[in-house]
């Protein structure tokens, strides 16, 4: 049995990945209608690997390499464009679809039909595909993807300020997706899945929290890379974001969440004054500024590049 859902994967230089990751959504147990994927790569090989799958796929898949490359916001937003199905999928080309996930998320809208979004918890996988059962549970726990938020969310906005609508594998109404869209790389950074969420939040609510996992989320070494700026970016949308003020709680609690690993990354990336900005700010607690960490932070914010390796 088919469904009206298009499942959309960005890709980018990682075809062993996403082979993957295409075959975790030939594993369902229902159906998608399309699988649509939108090629940044340099080289052929992405392309050659899909042009391969498409012979024996029984699931109509829309290939299309761009030139130049779109970026992670431009992709993402071709892609919802010309998605034929209901539902959509985002799938990132790293990570992997459990085979229950389209149809246990689909069963979502037959509970409450005026749904927008819906997703479940995730396994952490290593970049080899492990499953970090300890990991998992600790994280599903510090994105709020508790039993006790299982069902119909009351704020939509929560859900995404808290991190518990997900980076991918959610499944959302195709004219909702269409209508948010990805803002550009130089509008918020790296933060582009965090801003969708959050701005999808604002404008919609009935999100659904399935309490079961759905997917498979890669700690890759992209995804931990010293060169992102994401919680910075993310940091900086809160910060300037008008919350209503039943929410101020979560705004102070993920900024102080937040605060420590921005710092980190800030520096790492250069970007000394700005990771002092929020290491002299009331997101960072007393507590973490003088513990030995936070003082290691402050001296490499301080100190010039060639002396920070002795730090």
């Amino acid at each position: 049995m088919k469904s009206s859902i298009s499942v959309c994967i960005a890709t980018y230089q990682r075809p062993k990945f996403l082979k993957e990751a295409l075959y975790s959504v030939f594993e369902q147990t229902l159906q998608p209608f399309e699988i649509v994927i939108g090629d940044d790569s340099h080289d052929d090989l992405t392309e050659n690997l899909v042009l391969d799958i498409k012979r024996e796929s029984k699931i109509p898949i829309s290939y299309t390499r761009h030139f130049p490359s779109l970026g992670q916001a431009g992709n993402v937003n071709f892609l919802y464009e010309i998605a034929k199905g209901d539902k959509i999928v985002l799938l990132h080309d790293d990570d992997l679809l459990l085979p229950n996930s389209l149809k246990d998320l689909n069963n979502c809208w037959d509970l409450h039909p005026n749904l927008v979004a819906a997703y479940g918890k995730q396994y952490f996988i290593s970049e080899e595909g492990t499953i970090d059962l300890n990991l998992s549970s600790k994280l599903n726990q510090f994105y709020f993807r508790t039993s006790d938020r299982s069902g119909l969310q009351k704020s939509s906005v929560e859900a995404a300020l808290l991190h518990q609508f997900p980076n991918d594998c959610y499944m959302i109404l195709a004219s909702a997706a269409k209508a948010i869209k990805y803002r550009s790389y130089e509008e918020i950074g790296n933060a582009g899945d965090f801003d969708f969420g959050l701005r999808l939040g604002f404008e919609y609510s009935n999100f659904f929290f399935l309490d079961k996992y759905t997917a498979k989320y890669r700690f890759s070494n992209v995804a931990v890379s010293k060169n992102t700026d994401s919680t910075p970016q993310s940091f900086s949308i809160i910060l300037k974001t008008d919350f209503p003020k039943e929410l101020s709680w979560a705004k102070e609690y993920e900024l102080k969440r937040e605060a420590s690993t921005a710092i980190i990354q800030l520096i790492n990336v250069g970007k000394k004054r700005q990771a002092l900005d929020i290491y002299f700010s009331q997101y960072y607690p007393l507590s973490k500024k003088f513990s030995l960490g936070g003082i290691r932070r402050l001296m490499k914010a301080f100190l010039p590049q060639s002396i920070e390796k002795f730090i």
